[in-house]
C-alpha cells in the first residue's frame, strides 16, 4: 500500500487532531508489487519473512499454509 500521509497508525494521533485528520484524508493505492501480489504473479512471502508467534503457534515462511482460491481449499506448507 501507498499513500498514508502520516504513516502507520498510532494511539497518538488522537492527542493531535490535525495529524489524525491528515491520517483519515489519505489517499491509499496498491504498489506495483502490491498488484503483482493481488495478480499471483509474486508471493508475498518470498519478499517478507514471517517469524513470530500468534495464539501458541510459531509462524514462519516455511510453515504456512496458502490457500488455493481455486480449489477452494488449504495447501499444506
Amino acid at each position: 500500500m501507498a499513500g498514508l500521509d502520516e504513516g502507520l497508525f498510532s494511539i497518538e494521533m488522537h492527542d493531535d487532531s490535525s495529524r489524525f485528520d491528515r491520517y483519515k484524508r489519505s489517499q491509499l493505492s496498491l504498489t506495483e508489487f502490491g498488484k503483482a501480489v493481488l495478480g499471483g504473479d509474486q508471493n508475498f512471502r518470498r519478499h517478507n519473512r514471517i517469524d513470530r508467534w500468534w495464539g501458541g503457534t510459531h509462524l514462519t515462511n516455511e510453515r504456512l499454509w496458502r490457500w488455493d482460491a481455486e480449489a477452494r481449499s488449504l495447501v499444506a506448507p
